[in-house]
């Protein structure tokens, strides 16, 4: 089954609560945020598609997430999925998109679960069947 897998070490500086604290303090750096975590988000998606990942839209998105500790509540970290679908649509291999657009007309849902995985922390994203 096609799976992409996220780095939460990578995403950990961009949960709910770190984005809208930059936000507060000057729009600029909550812009800086968004755009370095879709950017990161677009690099794992492009490989990948390199990788021949391929998603059969529309479909519900399964988010599983492996979260470091319980310090973090699930929300902070499910406000990631915005940078994750941004950098999907921004994902782009030898002219194809890997998502055209987040609508309804292509993500119809989502279903998701949180476990603990102190050694491997990370996200992965499947179609749901």
């Amino acid at each position: 089954m096609a799976m992409i897998e996220f780095n939460l070490n990578v995403l950990k500086s961009y949960t709910l609560n770190k984005y809208i604290r930059a936000e507060r303090q000057n729009r600029y750096i909550g812009s800086k945020m968004k755009k370095q975590a879709t950017n990161y988000c677009q690099l794992v998606v492009q490989q990948a598609m390199v990788d021949g990942v391929r998603f059969e839209w529309p479909c519900m998105l399964e988010l599983r997430w492996y979260v470091p500790d319980k310090r973090t509540d699930s929300d902070n970290w499910a406000f990631m999925k915005k940078f994750i679908l941004d950098g999907m649509q921004k994902a782009n291999v030898r002219g194809k998109t890997f998502l055209p657009n987040d609508s309804l007309n292509y993500v119809t849902g989502f279903h998701e679960s949180f476990e603990i995985d102190k050694n491997n922390p990370r996200v992965e994203i499947r179609v749901k069947r």
